[in-house]
């Protein structure tokens, strides 16, 4: 199972949440977020986790290409998450700058299916890009993620073309007590958690950290479209 921590803020809490078995470290770099840092907090962390065997994720929201391409340059990134309006054509342009990109789309949906992100797909095959994942997250009005609101896992389960579609990343209010049940549920790739481990905005509890890793590992189910 691939499992994401989002919202790292500092070194410490980037090697205690890989140490305890993080796949990837999510660096958010939207400003308006209480997750948010900067470069040079993000190279602190690049520097601390040295050879831990972790991605670094770089979370963008209708940042500018210039922007997502300097930033990825700067790190060294290999993977990112796009978490805003970012249309199939700012996908294909990206990946003409840096062509082994690893993108993951996030979609935040309160649809009653997923008729959007079929059309979404279709337009990213018109334009020869497809993002390598798609995260399924739960809508809200007034924030692009982190809120702690459950994505409609019924209806993803019924509705995701697991084998002609990205593979599948599940987020949206996971937590140690029902990240099991969402990975059984839902089938998906892989979680991703921000708000469910911490304390407060971007102050992760490690035991709750543990715990969430523990409890995605024990539900070690074979993706259906796999990496």
């Amino acid at each position: 199972m691939w499992i994401k921590i989002c919202g790292i803020r500092d070194p410490d809490t980037a090697c205690m949440v890989a140490d305890l078995g993080a796949t990837a470290l999510g660096l958010n770099f939207y400003e308006r977020s209480p997750r948010s840092i900067d470069l040079a907090a993000a190279r602190q962390i690049q520097t601390a986790i040295g050879s831990r065997e972790v991605t670094l994720v770089g979370l963008f929201v209708n940042h500018s290409l210039a922007d997502v391409i300097t930033t990825c340059h700067e790190l060294s990134l290999n993977m990112i998450q796009l978490h805003g309006e970012e249309t199939p054509e700012f996908l294909a342009e990206l990946v003409q700058q840096i062509p082994k990109l690893v993108i993951i789309k996030a979609i935040r949906t309160s649809e009653p299916d997923l008729a959007f992100l079929k059309s979404y797909l279709e337009t990213c095959d018109q334009v020869g890009k497809r993002p390598d994942h798609i995260l399924l997250d739960a809508y809200s009005p007034i924030a692009y993620g982190g809120t702690g609101h459950l994505a409609p896992w019924k209806m993803i389960r019924e509705e995701y073309q697991y084998l002609d579609w990205p593979s599948l990343i599940l987020a949206g209010g996971l937590t140690p007590e029902n990240v099991a049940e969402a990975i059984s549920a839902v089938q998906p790739f892989g979680v991703d958690t921000a708000s469910g481990v911490e304390d407060q905005p971007g102050v992760k509890n490690p035991s709750r950290v543990k715990a969430f890793i523990k409890q995605a590992k024990s539900e070690e189910n074979p993706s259906l479209n796999p990496l």
